[in-house]
């Protein structure tokens, strides 16, 4: 009868709780004071602040338990977890130290070139070198020589022209004149 009371208080309006005076109406037309649903809906009221003080409790108690869990490992197992994140911080230390080395060596190697972007020439040169297992300093000049072959804007000192790039112009120039050509040309008919 307490859920249906609890149920009925709020299904009523307003206005009908300001007016003390007056009775209220339930689903099953039974009357009740207003004294009556007061009492009620303090009483939900209290359930309600102890069950979200429950709640708050439950999660401490479930933090303490994890935290006496991780007390109850063994010193070899918090060993072994230690030692997963040291090798895994030394892999990413290994990893940056690596990419760092083979950064100065292209720096080192295309300074005495004339380049004149030295990031685009760290960009593309490690682009290049992104195949290679063990980059060394050979690689690293052979990659340049030709960055600076198909690349002629990166370099100071030369100058691009229109067609210069991958597809460079050739000379075009005919090794015969006009009328040899013409010549050539009838004589094939």
């Amino acid at each position: 009868m307490i859920k249906k009371g609890v149920k009925m208080t709020e299904e009523l309006n307003s206005e009908e709780l300001n007016d003390k005076e007056e009775s209220i109406v339930g689903e099953e037309n039974k009357k009740f004071d207003y004294s009556y649903v007061k009492e009620l809906r303090e009483e939900a009221k209290k359930y309600r602040t102890e069950k979200a003080e429950l709640r708050r409790e439950f999660e401490a108690i479930q933090g303490k338990l994890k935290e006496l869990e991780d007390a109850k490992l063994t010193e070899a197992e918090k060993d072994k977890k230690r030692i997963a994140e040291l090798e895994k911080t030394l892999v990413d230390i290994q990893t940056e130290a690596k990419e760092k080395e083979i950064e100065n060596l292209i720096v080192t190697a295309a300074i005495g070139k004339n380049f004149v972007d030295l990031e685009a020439v760290k960009m593309f040169a490690s682009k290049e070198l992104a195949s290679e297992d063990e980059p060394d300093k050979k690689t690293i000049e052979k990659i340049l020589d030709k960055l600076a072959k198909d690349k002629p804007y990166l370099v100071k000192g030369s100058e691009a022209t229109p067609g210069s790039g991958n597809f460079e112009k050739q000379d075009r120039e005919p090794t015969k004149n006009i009328d040899e050509m013409f010549g050539d040309f009838l004589r094939s008919k």
